[in-house]
């Protein structure tokens, strides 16, 4: 019997430590989700993981997954892999940004004709990519002239980031029609929240010495925009592509013209250009989180937009 008992408290340990183990791995490797029961929403991105979580709340009648993990970030390079396959063929809905960011799920989605999906940038102002990734939204049009490449990044953007909440409270209402009332009102409080944060940003950016940025990503498009900054120069960084000598003296003149110029990099990537930062006020070299990794809190996106919006601040608060 004791042997018994022992061989049984070894088994419950290891079972223990795997699970440990299998939480760490998911969030690297693809595919995390809360351990609810029912049906199963799968989304593609961060942003709409957390947007997802907050709408759900305290329901237990569908699950939350998002495939691509909590620490993969921008998905240009993201390659599906098997688990991610099985993922989608369970799903009951999936969550896409649109915009192009999901080219990575071309064929996978031909080849599950009858799995729902809802696309939240239908209907959502799209900016132009500055950069080239190869989404399906360029290349050649049918007559033969060439497509405007499409910018991806729109949760950067609060008033679009809300857009997309609506259209998620609306596909999860359809999907769970028993609990659509909690679904309406979590998500018109979470899209508040991400409203009262836009408009915080906004606050802060009007209060600048300068309305021009020199961006570092495309992502960082959509906060510009957002602000109503001018942007004078755009360097994609942090991605196969390296950058000309002709984009980095456009950049070093556009700061050179204008001291009071906002630099805005992506927290995804640790390439900085010196030579460029010395030329303005240590102040407004500003390292934006994008929200696209997180911890897997329901908040992540909310908080990153508030540390946004307090680097702003700090400029015209004197604060370094």
């Amino acid at each position: 019997m004791n042997a018994f008992w022992k061989h049984y408290g070894r088994v419950a340990l290891l079972m223990a430590g795997i699970l440990a183990l299998s939480v760490v791995i998911t969030a690297f490797t693809g595919t995390v989700g809360l351990p609810r029961r029912g049906q199963t929403v799968v989304t593609t991105t961060y942003p709409l993981y957390v947007a997802v979580q907050s709408i759900l709340g305290d329901s237990d009648g569908v699950a939350v997954e998002n495939l691509t993990g909590s620490a993969a970030g921008c998905l240009h390079d993201y390659q599906l892999s098997p688990a991610n396959r099985i993922t989608l063929e369970n799903a009951s809905l999936v969550v896409l940004s649109g915009g192009g960011a999901e080219s990575f799920l071309e064929d996978t989605l031909a080849a599950l004709p009858d799995l729902p999906t809802v696309d939240t940038s239908a209907g959502v102002e799209l900016l132009e990519s500055c950069h080239d990734h190869e989404h399906p939204h360029g290349g050649e049009t049918a007559d033969g002239e060439h497509a405007h490449a499409v910018n991806e990044h729109l949760w950067v953007s609060p008033t679009r980031y809300a857009a997309q909440v609506a259209a998620v409270v609306k596909a999860l209402c359809a999907l769970d029609p028993d609990n659509a009332a909690d679904y309406t009102a979590n998500g018109e409080n979470y899209r508040q929240r991400v409203l009262a944060v836009g408009a915080r940003l906004r606050a802060a950016a009007d209060k600048l010495p300068s309305k021009t940025c020199i961006i570092f990503h495309d992502s960082l498009a959509y906060l510009a925009d957002e602000l109503g900054l001018t942007v004078a120069a755009s360097l994609h960084v942090g991605e196969e592509s390296g950058l000309s000598a002709a984009d980095l003296a456009a950049a070093q003149r556009a700061a050179q013209d204008n001291p009071n110029v906002l630099l805005l990099y992506d927290s995804q990537y640790t390439i900085r250009y010196p030579a460029i930062d010395a030329l303005v006020p240590a102040a407004h070299v500003l390292t934006v989180d994008t929200a696209v990794v997180g911890h897997g809190n329901a908040c992540d996106w909310l908080d990153a937009m508030a540390a946004n919006a307090k680097l702003i601040e700090n400029i015209t608060e004197g604060a370094l």
